[in-house]
């Protein structure tokens, strides 16, 4: 990628990097998932320790070659989103699906427009479920497993989802991992404001991901196990 204007960002992730800088991932309108180091972030007079935080929408120029670049300018373009408890936790949620999910240099300009309203919506403190179901769903399309009607669709059927082969016909005796075609149809007109669409969803969000982590536990959902909510979003 070629020293570019500055691009749209957010920051997923950040690590420590050598004694003062930082290793940061960024999503990023134009290049998708970027790694770079802020160099001297860490310092205490660095003009960018505030600003490289989750949740700030942020201005980037970044240069070198690679797969890993260098911060060349960093500002922020709005004031850091009022993200608190677990609104913050569902923040931490999504910027953890990114990181682990999303390919490098790969540009995902639908799903950073969500991710960036999806943002909005929790700052605004939102219904959470809809808000995470709506971005689960849009973010297994954009990675290629986007839901379709089995090829033997029919009612009295039970299905599975694979993930390289869609919904198909089941034979297995466990119902947590089953759907029927009422609950595809629901899946493929999914509707927030439905409570009956928000637990469907829950429940094929929960086995798709589960399937793309591949046995990766998430610190985000330790963390809601922690505190005491009524909140089901993560249960």
């Amino acid at each position: 990628m070629p020293e570019q204007a500055l691009t749209p960002a957010f920051v997923i992730h950040t690590r420590p990097y050598r004694e003062t800088s930082l290793l940061v991932q960024l999503f990023t309108l134009e290049y998708g998932k970027v790694s770079a180091v802020a160099r001297g972030a860490r310092a205490k007079r660095s003009k960018w320790r505030g600003i490289l935080q989750p949740g700030v929408p942020l201005l980037v120029e970044l240069s070198g070659k690679g797969s890993l670049r260098n911060f060349k300018q960093v500002e922020a373009s709005n004031l850091a989103l009022p993200l608190f408890g677990q609104y913050l936790y569902s923040t931490l949620y999504l910027n953890e699906l990114l990181y682990y999910l999303l390919e490098e240099n790969t540009a995902y300009p639908n799903l950073y427009h969500h991710y960036q309203d999806s943002l909005m919506a929790l700052a605004k403190q939102q219904p959470l479920e809809g808000c995470l179901r709506e971005f689960e769903l849009l973010l297994v399309a954009e990675l290629g497993f986007a839901l379709a009607e089995p090829q033997e669709f029919a009612q009295g059927l039970s299905y599975q989802y694979r993930l390289h082969e869609g919904f198909v016909v089941s034979n297995s005796r466990f119902s947590q991992v089953e759907f029927s075609y009422q609950e595809i149809l629901m899946l493929l007109a999914f509707d927030p404001q439905q409570a009956q669409h928000l637990l469907c969803a829950k429940r094929f969000c929960r086995i798709v991901i589960a399937q793309l982590l591949n046995g990766r536990e998430l610190t985000s959902r330790k963390l809601f196990s922690q505190i005491k909510t009524t909140n089901r979003a993560f249960n």
